[in-house]
């Protein structure tokens, strides 16, 4: 026997549509959580002091970070970026401009904090800043809800255009080949005249003493 619910058809409807909701708002809570590395919404006291710690540490360490505004990608847009980075040796992680504004003190970096706003990720350079830069430019032409706000490399504060400049920089790889055989040019070169030296001095010693061997026989005679 089908029992018939004594809730009219109005409340029905209303308490599926919350239902739909909390699952909606438990979701996207979720696929935050996922984007933001784990950082969540709230976090304890003793949590940040040991985050805005270690991202001090870590900036301190590699000195060469970049700083992008991640506003409008999706999870398989950050994960694709979080791999590419990865590739070329760089680690690109979500951070809260609170805690990224205390880092930027402990390392006396206050002029960085004027970036600090909207949502904001950290390239954190660790081998290859032309790659990485050149990896994370070539990724906001191709996605336009990636801004790159700017960077700090080598002690100076870099903005948007001139890490584009940079990004048309050749890699680590052939600018070092290239100092190689510009370093190399100048000891061939000295390599071919001393050689030439070499053969003259050779030559001339041979006729000194082809020279002395005729002047010799004569003598006999």
């Amino acid at each position: 026997m089908r029992i018939k619910s004594s809730l009219p058809r109005s409340d029905k409807c209303k308490r599926n549509f919350s239902v739909c909701g909390k699952f909606f708002y438990r979701l996207k809570k979720r696929i935050f959580t996922s984007i933001s590395g784990g950082l969540g919404e709230r976090m304890a006291r003793k949590d940040k002091e040991v985050f805005v710690n270690e991202l001090t540490d870590r900036l301190r360490t590699n000195n060469n970070f970049i700083l992008t505004d991640y506003k409008g990608l999706n999870v398989e847009e950050m994960t694709d970026l979080r791999n590419k980075m990865h590739k070329v040796g760089c680690e690109f992680k979500v951070v809260k401009n609170t805690l990224a504004r205390l880092a930027m003190k402990n390392l006396n970096l206050e002029k960085l904090i004027e970036y600090l706003q909207g949502p904001t990720a950290i390239a954190v350079e660790k081998s290859d800043i032309i790659a990485a830069t050149k990896t994370l430019v070539d990724f906001s032409r191709q996605h336009e809800n990636l801004k790159i706000k700017g960077g700090f490399l080598e002690g100076h504060v870099i903005l948007p255009q001139e890490l584009e400049s940079l990004a048309k920089l050749p890699s680590k790889e052939v600018l070092l080949a290239k100092l190689c055989l510009s370093l190399q040019a100048p000891i061939i070169r000295f390599s071919g005249v001393l050689q030439g030296l070499v053969r003259n001095l050779v030559f001339l010693l041979d006729a000194i003493s082809k020279k002395k061997a005729e002047g010799g026989s004569v003598k006999e005679e």
